[in-house]
Order: structure tokens, then sequence, then C-alpha cells
């Protein structure tokens, strides 16, 4: 027999050659932040692929969940999103600033487990089946969900953990296929408690409830933290006293596992909480900075570096580091090709880059439960 009768008896069922499998880059979701996109890989988020945001609260995770849902309905014009909000929390003017579509989105308040694993794997599942272009799913927060252990205990027989852990691993398993097979992009945001252990702190400051099921599922794991330092706020206008309202914080967001592309990577911007990623130029610009893309040249004739002076590629050189991110910001021909060479960055350019984010531990310990 030859060959390709082979291939054919062996892919007569569920099998796919794998020359013919989508490539990553084929169905990529840009991002609105250009460092979140370096980080993630591939230019941005991969269809029919688990993304978990974790961090303390008030980091920004369910904006950045949201911000994602509305650039999935901007790729598709004929997209429709589903959000379980496990936290009935959910603000529709907020979706509406970061550029959703609320006719296409479909909320869905529940804690109640059966809702909604059992509803992806069931009802959604044969609505996919029948052509429903549902291509994300969201559920806000994990943590938030009530699980039949919790359902049978008593207010004073609570105790701090995951709930979930006896649960979660199983039900997720319903959820992949259906993701995988129909491209649904599922979007998870969890909440987590603080390692109260100093030495294991230095090396992980986080314990995330359920972490072992939420690893094994998610193809991406991102921790979300706040800059909280002065440059960090973002300041709205001064009122009538003098006082200013934060409107925004810069937010830090280090990817601990990725199946797609390099994992350990860390993206740096500004999340306003009104209109979602802003910044973008200065946000590029820093990334460059850190990668040493955008550089000083060196002297020719003493070989040192010209601290005053700023070069990218083969431009001009420019004085001082506010007119090169003038120059930067006045041309989105320029960003291009800085974001170009960013992706194209070596290993050592990201691991020095890695270092002065203060340093990504590739062991962390993602998996503990309380």
């Amino acid at each position: 027999m030859s060959s390709n009768k082979w291939m054919q008896r062996l892919t007569s069922d569920f099998g796919k050659i794998a020359s013919h499998i989508t490539r990553p880059t084929e169905s990529v979701i840009p991002l609105p932040s250009p460092s979140l996109n370096w980080a993630v890989g591939n230019g941005g988020l991969v269809s029919g692929k688990a993304l978990l945001f974790y961090g303390p609260e008030s980091s920004g995770k369910s904006l950045l969940m949201q911000l994602t849902m509305a650039q999935i309905q901007k790729k598709d014009p004929e997209a429709i999103c589903i959000l379980f909000d496990a936290e009935y929390a959910f603000n529709p003017s907020w979706f509406e600033k970061l550029g959703g579509d609320l006719s296409r989105l479909v909320v869905r308040q529940t804690n109640d487990p059966l809702k909604i694993f059992d509803y992806i794997s069931g009802e959604m599942l044969e609505m996919l089946q029948e052509g429903a272009p549902i291509k994300a799913i969201a559920i806000d927060s994990v943590k938030s969900i009530k699980y039949p252990k919790d359902m049978k205990k008593q207010s004073t027989d609570m105790v701090m953990g995951g709930g979930g852990a006896s649960y979660l691993g199983s039900a997720l398993k319903h959820v992949t296929p259906v993701i995988r097979e129909y491209g649904v992009t599922c979007l998870l945001v969890q909440q987590v408690y603080e390692e109260m252990d100093q030495y294991k702190k230095m090396s992980n400051p986080w314990l995330i409830p359920d972490g072992r099921a939420l690893k094994h599922f998610c193809d991406y794991m991102a921790e979300v933290t706040r800059i909280d330092t002065k440059d960090g706020r973002v300041e709205g206008e001064s009122s009538f006293f003098g006082v200013t309202s934060q409107v925004g914080h810069k937010v830090r967001v280090k990817f601990k596992k990725n199946r797609t592309a390099a994992p350990y990577r860390t993206a740096q911007f500004t999340l306003d909480y009104d209109s979602g990623i802003v910044n973008v130029p200065d946000e590029i610009f820093d990334l460059a900075k850190s990668l040493q893309v955008v550089y000083h040249p060196k002297n020719p004739e003493t070989g040192k570096e010209n601290i005053q002076m700023w070069q990218f590629a083969s431009y001009d050189p420019i004085r001082g580091e506010a007119n090169m991110r003038t120059f930067v910001a006045g041309s989105k021909k320029i960003q291009e090709e800085i974001m170009e060479h960013c992706l194209s960055a070596t290993d050592d350019q990201i691991n020095k880059r890695n270092e002065e984010m203060g340093g990504l531990h590739q062991f962390d310990d993602i998996d503990k439960d309380l």
C-alpha cells in the first residue's frame, strides 16, 4: 500500500494530518496593547485557546477580560460573546466604553456550576453545531462559583481555600473539546490569596485557588498586578479643592504559562478605567528601550555609548529621551517598524528585560491550593 492510502485509513475517523492543522498565527486576535501582543507571542491571542487572568483585587483583570471580548467582536462583526457573571458585577457602561457591542454580548448571571459548565457542554454546544457564531466565553470569576461542597456547608463550616478542587478539573474537561473544535476563546478571571510565608513570597507572591485544575486547562496563565507607585497612578483633572481622582493605573502582566509561544514574558501598559489601554506610543517606546531596540549609539572613535543620544535602526540619532519619544509618537510607520524589531528580539534582549522588570521565576509554584 502507498503511504497516501495508509494516511487515508488513519484519518478516516477523527484523526487529522498534522500539516492540515491550523497554525497559531492563522487565527490571532490582536490586543490593543503592543507589549501585551509581544508578551503573548504571535502578535496576539490564538483563537480557541483558554486564558486565565489571575491576580489581586482591583488589578485590572475583569477590564482586560472585557477588552479581549471587545477585540473579538471587532475582528468578527458577527461574533457573539457569552459572559458568565458569577460575581453579579457586570457594568454595561464600562463594556461599551471599552469598545464592546452590548447587542452581541450575552450575560448569564449565575454562580451555579451546573448553569455554567453543563450549559457550555450541553445547550451551547448544540447551538454551535447548528452554526451559532459564538466566538468567546468568559467566567468572572472562578472563585465566585458555588460548588456542590460549598452548598452543603453551613456558614460556620466555611474554610479559606478553593471549594472546586475536586469539581473543577473534571468540569473543565467538558469545556476543552467545545472550545477547541469550534474555535471559541475561553477567558477566565481568578482572584488570589497572598502568600504569607515571606520566604516563599520572594519566588511567588500569590496562591491561586483551584490552581492545579486551572493550570492543566489553560493555554495561557497571566499574572495581573497593579503598579503601586506614584508613577503607576493615572490622575484625572483637579477638582475645585485641588484634589485629583485616580482614573487609571499602570498594569504589569507576567505570562507564567504559554502553550503557543515563548512563555515568561512581561507586558506593561497603562489602563484607563473608561477607555481601556492608553498611551500606546509611550508603551512602544518603553518596550523598545527595555529590549535595546531603541538604544544609545556608540562613539566610533572611543567605542563608548553616548548616553545623551538615542537611535533606532538606521535612522539619525536624536538628542534626549523626550525628543526620541516625540519622534516615535509622531509616526505610525516608525511604531510599526519598532514592533517588528521587538517581535524578533534575541533571547539576551528578552532576558535583560525580564531582569529589569523584576525577574520571572520559571518554576514559580503557581498550582498551589489553600
